[in-house]
């Protein structure tokens, strides 16, 4: 069987991002920029784990105008997978923002040093930010001026309209109830794990997977446990192909692909998903790598009408497309909704 090759499109990043190994003076890095009088450096800051966007469709991007210490607007990414928030290393020069400690990060790929940046303030419309020492990749990687991470979202919730096109942040509190009022809404509780929510009731097989929304993901990434449930209990249906991925420092991943048959999420079923599979340190770094798990990207999200995070009441909801109910017993196909049975 001839082995397809699938290059990603160099909008972004790393599939599963990178772990800090240490935080070290590099100097073949170019000099940085000098902070202005009077300003202090960042002191060398701890860097866990973060996911980010890979081959993102320009045509769906959901992005929010940020302003930068009172600059701007620029257009952000709202990237639930990503642990920290990430600015453009050319939008940060640009802005003589104050260089902080250099990152030794752990990528898919193998590793790479990368600046940090200290932002002083962000803001959102009525929402501000608080300040925070960002990592920064080159903008024509990311694609953007720059990723909201999880580390912004934490007490937000993320509410995305497929039928309007848009993304919004928005102030939360616990216990608050949903936005989506569709009594057709399937509501998946979660779990919290270095502020990423992991949906608690995945299932392939009869056995459990974790499922993480990845808003900055445009397809799903599965795990190597998950390519070996998906390669041992299904029949060929799907052909395993080649696939090259290219990661935020410019390197060539290495990946496999195929479509997994079905995944019930909640007792809804979610059939035929086109899913990645990559060795990536970020699933360790989150203790992943052991148990079968799966970064739900937004090809799969944008099956729904709508799709609301709930960080603080650990709550992803789903709203059924029109014409699509629970009782039904349609199932949800990756190129849009198919009569099951």
């Amino acid at each position: 069987m001839t082995q397809a090759i699938q290059r990603s499109v160099l909008f972004a990043l790393l599939i599963a991002a990178p772990a800090l190994i240490g935080a070290t003076p590099a100097s073949t890095d170019p000099a940085p920029v000098p902070a202005p009088a009077g300003d202090v450096v960042a002191p060398p800051v701890t860097v866990v784990p973060f996911i980010q966007p890979f081959d993102l469709d320009a045509s769906r991007r959901m992005s929010v105008k940020v302003m930068v210490g009172g600059k701007g607007p620029f257009s952000f990414l709202v990237d639930t997978g990503a642990e920290r928030t990430v600015i453009a290393r050319e939008l940060a020069q640009r802005l003589g923002l104050a260089e902080g400690a250099k990152l030794r990060l752990a990528t898919i790929g193998g590793a790479a040093t990368v600046p940090s940046y200290r932002v002083a303030a962000l803001q959102m419309s009525n929402l501000h930010l608080a300040a925070v020492d960002a990592p920064a990749f080159f903008g024509r990687h990311i694609g953007a001026a720059g990723l909201i991470g999880v580390d912004m979202l934490e007490e937000r919730r993320v509410l995305i309209d497929f039928r309007k096109e848009s993304m919004q942040i928005l102030e939360t509190r616990r216990r608050a109830p949903s936005l989506i009022k569709d009594n057709d809404a399937i509501v998946v509780t979660a779990r919290n794990s270095a502020g990423r929510l992991i949906l608690s009731d995945a299932r392939l097989n009869g056995k459990r997977i974790d499922v993480i929304v990845d808003t900055g993901a445009q397809t799903s990434v599965g795990n190597m446990a998950l390519q070996r449930l998906v390669a041992s209990k299904r029949a060929n249906r799907f052909p395993f192909v080649a696939t090259i991925l290219d990661a935020v420092t410019g390197e060539e991943v290495t990946a496999t692909r195929t479509a997994i048959k079905r995944i019930v999420i909640n007792g809804m079923d979610v059939n035929d998903l086109p899913v990645s599979f990559a060795d990536g340190q970020a699933f360790r770094a989150l203790g992943l790598h052991e148990r079968p798990a799966l970064l739900l990207g937004m090809d799969s999200l944008s099956m729904f009408d709508r799709v609301e995070i709930d960080f603080p009441n650990k709550r992803v909801v789903f709203d059924l497309p029109d014409g699509a109910h629970r009782e039904s017993g349609q199932r949800f196909a990756a190129n849009g909704i198919a009569a099951g049975g």
